[in-house]
């Protein structure tokens, strides 16, 4: 993990600090700011093989372009993809624009000139990702047509994608390189999905691709329903319109079983807030509850086999850590 910060910079080695990191991507870029002397950017770079996301905070409006010249002298083939979370941005490319709101996003081909800006006063944060063209298995004409193109960040495998940067980002960063190899097929599996399925284009989507994607929007589906204590496999399956059998298929490479992960997630729901002194006042048993576990004597042997003592004794262990 990169961080990237220029508070404490001169003006112009701030906009250096920007132009610097850019150019390790995609070449020369020029720095646009309507109020050099509030630009301020912190940034967090993550780089998971050739894939490339990173966390953006920008102070006052500015943006960068590529001109003819400039990809004339390095062009290596990618795409970038722009998502805002807080502030408006714009791309720009030939003669499309997409203005983008919080948690929309587009994505645009760096070997042709272009310009991203933010567009908000005060302070936009957003996140960038960057990957080979290459990487995306559909047809480029199909792929052109969606290039600054706006696209929903906030729902379907959009918001999986938004959730997956903020996720990535926002974490510790403590990834092994194996790790960070598979993250960055995660979210170029990810990118595929989303433009397959506004292309009409998911019989192009490798099946691979297609599984692994099913997989994660299985594992966003279950997060959101652990406190529900209806959640089964059989209610995962019937909403996604898959059967038991087909489900049962998917979790293979989570060694686990689908009833073992959803009640791993409970318990570790459950160990969280069992930690957390601002639930104190909480019983064990309404923790227990509060995430699917219709009985006591269930969550206590499960939490025992899980973390190695009763949840009351652990909880005491975590609030007196907590304290000293």
């Amino acid at each position: 993990m990169e961080i990237y910060q220029t508070a404490h910079l001169p003006v112009p080695e701030r906009f250096e600090l920007l132009r610097e990191h850019m150019s390790r991507v995609v070449g020369t870029v020029e720095i646009i700011s309507a109020d050099p002397p509030r630009f301020r950017l912190r940034s967090r770079v993550l780089t998971m093989g050739a894939v490339r996301v990173s966390s953006l905070a920008v102070t006052s409006s500015c943006g960068l372009r590529r001109t003819p010249a400039m990809i004339r002298r390095s062009d290596p083939e990618m795409f970038q993809l722009v998502l805002p979370v807080r502030g408006d941005a714009a791309v720009t490319q030939e003669h499309r624009c997409a203005k983008l709101r919080p948690y929309e996003l587009a994505f645009y081909d760096t070997s042709r000139p272009y310009q991203v800006a933010t567009v908000s006063e005060g302070e936009t944060r957003g996140f960038l990702m960057e990957f080979p063209r290459a990487l995306i298995p559909l047809p480029p004409k199909k792929i052109e047509r969606l290039t600054v193109t706006t696209l929903p960040g906030h729902e379907g495998v959009g918001a999986l994608l938004s959730d997956f940067l903020a996720r990535l980002t926002t974490g510790p960063g403590q990834y092994g390189t194996c790790t960070l190899a598979r993250l960055g097929t995660t979210l170029t599996d990810l990118v595929t999905s989303l433009l397959a399925a506004h292309l009409d284009a998911r019989p192009a989507v490798p099946p691979d691709v297609h599984q692994r994607t099913l997989l994660l929007t299985v594992h966003a589906f279950i997060q959101r329903h652990l406190a529900d204590e209806r959640l089964s496999p059989a209610m995962v399956a019937a909403a996604h319109g898959i059967s038991l059998r087909h489900l049962h298929r998917l979790f293979e490479q989570e060694d686990a079983t689908v009833a073992g992960w959803i009640r791993a997630q409970r318990l570790e729901r459950c160990r969280r807030d069992l930690a957390d002194p601002a639930l104190c006042d909480r019983t064990v048993h309404s923790v227990a509850a509060r995430w699917g576990f219709a009985t006591p004597p269930h969550f206590t042997r499960a939490f025992q086999s899980a973390y190695g003592m009763p949840p009351s004794a652990y909880r005491r262990l975590a609030l007196q850590r907590a304290t000293s």
